[in-house]
């Protein structure tokens, strides 16, 4: 009666635990919720983070393309700068030879001066003639003046181009400096990013396969441990010298058999499997179906209004140390997902007296515990409680 008292102790303790499962497959979609979130959002900040450093690469792109065209700009203010020198040079020359000519003119003048009055026209015609070429040369000259004066104008708009291009260049020059900066610090927190949603995505992972498990109710295999309630104690022999009285005072001794652990009830912890047979869970989560015809019929109990599972299966396992020589078998019954009752044989080897040999019998002095116990094989009944194996990774730590 003791042994019953206990074990229904441990099945009402253990149910009274069942809410907290509700609350674990809570805490798992949560969690699978959460991290979701997180991936999404890091997901979020690494297209932006993408779309900046796009940015400020199509910037670097007009950058170099400002660079292009500064050095474009600087080699046309080179050529025109060639071409003015070159226009000074040819008015130089003309100038020399307009010079050289005057002072011909006026060489041509003096020897008029001096000869007869018989040369003067001959004179004349060379004087009208150098007066002509020298008009051709200023007029040479003043065309040669107006070239330089309009490269001057040109060279002078390509100074302030250049000069305008070189305060862009150094204001992009710092721009760059500042961008190369943000892009390295972007590129940094790109990888962080990447790695933390690489972390987080693997716990997304993680925790999608465990809500899966968690919800995943209709294996047909199950690992399950527990508490076994056999009806038979192991027993421990021993032999124990018991005086005797005869007559005249001498005391003398007796060898008696005793068992150390008699008894009828034993517990032993035992782990197997339990393979689903029936699933039972829309019996027990269906609607009522009340007899409203019949008012004698005692008031049916309600149904769960739960979101558990129930079957009927079969269960085999193993129990204390030596698994291999106590053998659990039956059939079991699961009740809220994750609990399991069973009732069935234990198949379990023993030290057991041979025929002839009854626990307080006296034996012969000569006589040992090797020579009067065997080993043998016993099948006696037993009922269990256990928990799925799965229920013990989502208890919070």
């Amino acid at each position: 009666m003791c042994g019953l008292r206990l074990l229904a102790l441990i099945v009402l303790s253990l149910s009274a635990v069942v809410p907290c499962q509700a609350q674990s497959d809570d805490d798992v979609r949560d969690s699978l919720r959460m991290y979701q979130e997180q991936v999404s959002l890091l997901t979020q900040q690494l297209d932006s983070n993408d779309v900046v450093l796009a940015t400020l690469r199509r910037r670097m792109r007009d950058l170099i393309m400002l660079k292009d065209s500064l050095i474009s700009a600087n080699d046309l203010f080179q050529r025109e700068l060639k071409e003015k020198n070159a226009l000074m040079a040819e008015q130089k020359l003309a100038m020399e030879e307009k010079e050289r000519l005057v002072a011909e003119k006026e060489e041509l003048y003096r020897q008029a001066l001096t000869n007869s009055s018989i040369d003067k026209a001959k004179w004349e015609g060379e004087l009208k003639a150098k007066e002509t070429s020298i008009d051709a040369k200023s007029r040479e000259i003043a065309y040669l003046q107006k070239d330089i004066d309009a490269k001057e104008v040109t060279l002078q708009s390509q100074r302030e181009n250049y000069s305008h291009l070189l305060i862009e260049k150094e204001h992009y020059r710092h721009l760059v400096d500042s961008l190369q900066k943000r892009v390295g610090a972007v590129e940094l927190e790109n990888i962080r990013k990447q790695e933390e949603n690489k972390y987080l995505a693997q716990k997304a992972k993680d925790a999608e396969e465990k809500a899966v498990i968690t919800l995943n109710k209709k294996k047909k295999v199950r690992p399950i441990q527990g508490i076994a309630m056999r009806f038979f104690r192991t027993p421990d022999w021993d032999i124990r010298l018991t005086p005797e009285t005869v007559d005249g005072g001498t005391v003398t001794y007796s060898k008696v058999i005793r068992n150390r652990n008699a008894g009828d009830i034993e517990f032993d912890f035992v782990t197997g499997a339990s393979v689903m047979l029936w699933d039972l869970t829309d019996f027990f989560n269906g609607t009522s179906k009340k007899d409203t015809l019949s008012l004698s019929r005692l008031p049916e109990i309600p149904r769960f209004d739960q979101k558990f599972n129930y079957d009927l299966g079969i269960y085999v396992g193993f129990g204390g140390t030596n698994l291999f020589k106590n053998f659990y078998i039956g059939p079991s019954f699961r009740f809220v997902d994750f609990f399991y009752l069973t009732i069935g044989v234990n198949i379990c080897e023993y030290e057991m007296l041979i025929d002839g040999y009854t626990a307080g019998q006296s034996l012969e002095p000569v006589l040992t515990l090797d020579d009067i116990t065997a080993k043998s094989w016993l099948v006696k009944p037993f009922i269990s409680l256990s928990i799925d194996l799965d229920f013990l990774s989502y208890i919070k730590k």
